[in-house]
């Protein structure tokens, strides 16, 4: 009688390797909705971060130069996700800010297109400013970053109409 060394099996079947696919699709398919939310929610919150900054820069510069400082939008108008430049008393840009990416959009309240913080670090002019910043979507979604007298930048949550 012979005795065979046998090899066991190392692997799994067409079958095991089908039911495997097909709950990896189940699992991935809930998960993908959530996952777009949350990548559009760190876009709102990243580009709300890009303004605040801009802002506290222009603010700090301000001070520090003991000049007036500009924060201005790109293009003239009041649609500050198309970028926006912050400029010095003698009109030199101190920085720009980009056009944000994806379907987001950036409008200062009242047409407003730009700002002027002084040397002290309060807002020109006699009023606050505000923005929106929303996405596509609708509901409780957007942000708002309200700019007090003193010029300071701070932001909570809004509803947008998508």
């Amino acid at each position: 009688m012979r005795i065979q060394n046998r090899i066991p099996n190392r692997g799994f079947t067409l079958v095991e390797l089908m039911v495997t696919l097909a709950v990896a699709a189940i699992l991935l398919s809930m998960a993908v909705p959530s996952f777009t939310n949350t990548i559009k929610n760190n876009r709102l919150t990243t580009q709300a971060n890009d303004l605040i900054s801009s802002l506290n820069y222009a603010r700090s510069e301000a001070i520090r130069r003991g000049a007036s400082v500009t924060v201005e939008t790109s293009d003239g108008s009041a649609n500050w996700h198309n970028g926006w430049t912050i400029k010095d008393g003698g009109g030199n840009t101190l920085r720009n800010q980009d056009a944000f990416q994806g379907a987001s959009t950036l409008v200062g309240a009242g047409s407003v297109s730009s700002l002027s913080y002084r040397s002290t670090g309060f807002l020109g002019g006699g009023a606050a400013i505000s923005f929106t910043l929303c996405d596509d979507r609708s509901g409780e979604t957007g942000r708002t970053i309200s700019v007090s007298l003193t010029g300071r930048p701070t932001v909570g949550d809004t509803t947008c109409s998508g």
